[in-house]
């Protein structure tokens, strides 16, 4: 997947970034337009350096609460170390000119510069997702881009029974959340199929303002009825989002046909 965005509509509703790296060495950063990839830093993003103690109380807000907990429950060596740290340098804004991918490729590659000056850790802020160096040089520099690595799909046990799949990441495309509700267990891998597409089109640019048929690579289609909520509150998202209750998909199998 290239940095075009074919489907692109300008909604006036920008991509946001937030990347922190720990322990990085902020002096003498050495940006190589051929190495790191990147052209320019995006218009709207700020480039922050912060270190302790001066910086004390927002940096362990950043990491702290409800975050703290997630990221101490997964990563949790990772999570000690990087709370040691006090040198962090912050990528963080909301973008100004999204019609193509170029605005996230630039982004990875300064922090990739960052972690090549000895950073101990990297938190997308965005899908509370902690990577160590070598881990955010082999998972999102290296490999060609492909939105998948960048957005998360959570899988939540519901009161009634039911399994609820939402995603976390999809406001760096500047585009909704997806929300897919009302599964029983035995739906819930074609309807993360379902949803993967759903993200591949939305960072084309793609905004899913009616119903849509979707084809999966196992040969299902899926006619899919979103209600966008515009809601950046919430916190399970951060994010508008796309509510779609499976029992309102139209579901045909290719064998049917």
């Amino acid at each position: 997947m290239g940095c075009e965005r074919p489907y692109y509509e300008d909604l006036n509703y920008r991509p946001f970034l937030f990347y922190i790296v720990f322990g990085t060495d902020n002096e003498h950063l050495d940006i190589s337009r051929k190495r790191h990839r990147v052209d320019e830093f995006p218009d709207g993003l700020d480039f922050l350096f912060l270190k302790r103690p001066e910086n004390d109380e927002y940096m362990d807000a950043l990491i702290g609460g409800t975050l703290g907990k997630v990221l101490n429950d997964n990563y949790y060596n990772l999570y000690e170390a990087i709370q040691k740290t006090d040198k962090w340098a912050v990528i963080r804004g909301e973008v100004q000119k999204d019609s193509d991918l170029h605005y996230i490729r630039n982004a990875i590659g300064f922090v990739q510069a960052l972690v090549e000056k000895g950073a101990i850790g990297v938190l997308d802020l965005q899908t509370f997702t902690l990577y160590t160096p070598s881990e955010w040089t082999s998972k999102i520099f290296d490999p060609e881009f492909d939105p998948y690595s960048h957005v998360v799909i959570l899988t939540s046990k519901m009161e009634d029974g039911s399994i609820w799949l939402h995603t976390r990441g999809m406001r760096k495309f500047g585009r909704p959340d997806i929300s897919m509700e009302k599964l029983s267990e035995n739906e819930v891998d074609n309807a993360a199929r379902v949803i993967n597409q759903m993200i591949f089109y939305s960072a084309l640019g793609a905004f899913f303002s009616r119903p849509v048929k979707l084809h999966t690579h196992n040969g299902l289609t899926c006619i899919v009825k979103p209600e966008f909520v515009e809601d950046l509150d919430n916190p399970d998202f951060n994010n508008s989002y796309y509510r779609i209750l499976w029992d309102e998909c139209e579901l045909e199998s290719e064998i049917d046909k």
